[in-house]
């Protein structure tokens, strides 16, 4: 479990946030906090996507509520950054979209692995701020949630390919057996469709 960031300083809580939302959706890379701002605030202006925003705020309200507040922040004081976050963390959420259309139990596995990175970007990033015991024990917890995670979802997905080999198999003994029936009766089939061809054109054998 992620500590709360109040115990930071307001300078210390941007640094987070700026290399916290740095990585995007998967693991954290290493970045100094004040570098990025630099090169965040010489980039040129993106276009925040409106219905992307409303996504990845849906998706932080529903499974990443510890967030709110960093998203909050960096919206009001640093909004470059904001937009960049959300342009990130929108990868999640097209992830979840994208498990939930293949199921209830594609979408809950990949809902762990969002919340299990999420942690380890919030905990990395406090740890170049600040090192701390706590801090270095959840980020193994949250290394260790997130392997399993990945773990879990790797399984399943070898098992939904497992099922539908299995159907895709059955599907395919069906079609050896029609062809195999077709290839028996070819000339009685042909004989029986010339004949009914025969009769529609008015004429007689």
């Amino acid at each position: 479990m992620v500590r709360p960031l109040s115990s930071l300083s307001a300078l210390g809580l941007l640094g987070v946030l700026c290399i916290a939302f740095s990585a995007g959706s998967g693991h954290v890379v290493a970045a100094d906090g004040p570098s990025l701002s630099k090169a965040a605030k010489k980039a040129p202006p993106r276009k925040l996507d409106q219905e992307q925003e409303r996504g990845v705020l849906q998706m932080v309200h529903d499974h990443l509520p510890e967030i709110k507040v960093l998203l909050d922040q960096l919206r009001e004081k640093e909004p470059r950054q904001y937009d960049a976050a959300i342009m990130n963390l929108a990868k999640s959420s097209r992830r979840l979209q994208a498990a939930k259309k293949r199921g209830e139990a594609a979408f809950e596995l990949e809902v762990q692995v969002v919340q299990a990175q999420s942690a380890i970007n919030l905990l990395v990033a406090k740890l170049k701020v600040r090192d701390n015991k706590a801090d270095r024990a959840a980020l193994r917890d949250a290394t260790k949630r997130l392997e399993l995670a990945e773990l879990a979802r790797a399984k399943h997905d070898v098992d939904q390919m497992r099922s539908r080999l299995d159907k895709l198999h059955q599907q395919l003994q069906a079609a050896e057996q029609r062809l195999g029936e077709k290839q028996s009766q070819r000339d009685k089939n042909i004989e029986r469709a010339f004949q009914i061809y025969l009769r529609k054109s008015g004429r007689k054998e």
